[in-house]
């Protein structure tokens, strides 16, 4: 089961996240103060008067923020519609976070092998299965480079 502390205040899964995944030097997550990220983030560090969570976004009367739909955007071009940090938040507000943390680890186990899926990839990094469409500015560019 995904650990609370791996929900980052802006709804984003750290679970999922190619930094925490990586086997050397990896993130603890955004949770947790350790890295210069976390310390500098202006979501995770929001003091909005609106914000009535003190540790996620949920429950602010300003939700979605301008920040919070320019970084929502960006996930959402790059994952093809698969991640939104703004949905993540409302889920997380109407069905608590026991439900959201349930639906998370479905939604991000590869359903060929069981293995943790990671946002930066359309496919399974363990076996290959594809379980969104790739980005479109990262096949382009690999179009660019590849060798004749």
């Amino acid at each position: 089961m995904i650990e609370e502390f791996l929900i980052a205040p802006c709804g984003f899964n750290c679970r999922v996240c190619a930094q925490y995944q990586k086997v050397k030097d990896a993130c603890p997550g955004c949770m947790l103060r350790s890295t210069k990220k976390s310390r500098i983030c202006i979501l995770k560090n929001c003091h909005k008067e609106s914000r009535r969570d003190p540790v996620r976004c949920t429950g602010c009367t300003a939700l979605p923020c301008a920040r919070l739909r320019q970084f929502d955007a960006r996930y959402q071009e790059r994952t093809r519609g698969y991640l939104s940090v703004i949905q993540n938040l409302r889920l997380l507000e109407e069905k608590g976070i026991e439900a959201f943390l349930a639906m998370e680890e479905k939604k991000w186990h590869c359903p060929q092998c069981g293995a943790w899926l990671c946002v930066s990839s359309h496919m399974c990094t363990a076996c290959g299965y594809v379980y969104r469409e790739p980005w479109e500015k990262i096949r382009a560019v690999r179009n660019r480079y590849r060798p004749f």
